[in-house]
């Protein structure tokens, strides 16, 4: 069976599933569509479970997450992504944290 991994629209608030695009040259020649709105999905990884559509504040951490290039991939070992913030607060206290020390908002955002 193929990997799969999720790809996520921001704006439309979908996860669906398809076939992992990792390596640089497939994500290149390959780029998968919202099927709602047919912009450009985003890869969330293949440990990434989707929140509620509802949930506007899950959704927002969630784009701010990706944005900083940070997403859900398994590690090697099946130990899973690693921390990520849940909530809105928890975003902003990593961000000012990043801001005052000078800490990458990636690392800043994945440390717990």
């Amino acid at each position: 069976m193929p990997h799969r991994s999720a790809y996520v629209c921001l704006d439309c608030r979908v996860s669906v599933k398809r076939a992992a695009n990792h390596c640089a040259e497939n994500r290149a020649s390959r780029e998968y569509r919202c099927p709602r709105c047919r912009r450009a999905l985003v890869l969330a990884g293949d440990a990434f479970e989707a929140p509620p559509r509802r949930d506007r504040d899950a959704w927002r951490v969630l784009s701010v997450l990706l944005h900083a290039g940070l997403d859900f991939r398994q590690a090697c070992c099946g130990c899973g992504p690693g921390y990520r913030p849940r909530s809105l607060r928890e975003v902003r206290e990593r961000l000012e944290y990043a801001r005052r020390t000078g800490v990458p908002v990636a690392r800043a955002l994945a440390t717990p």
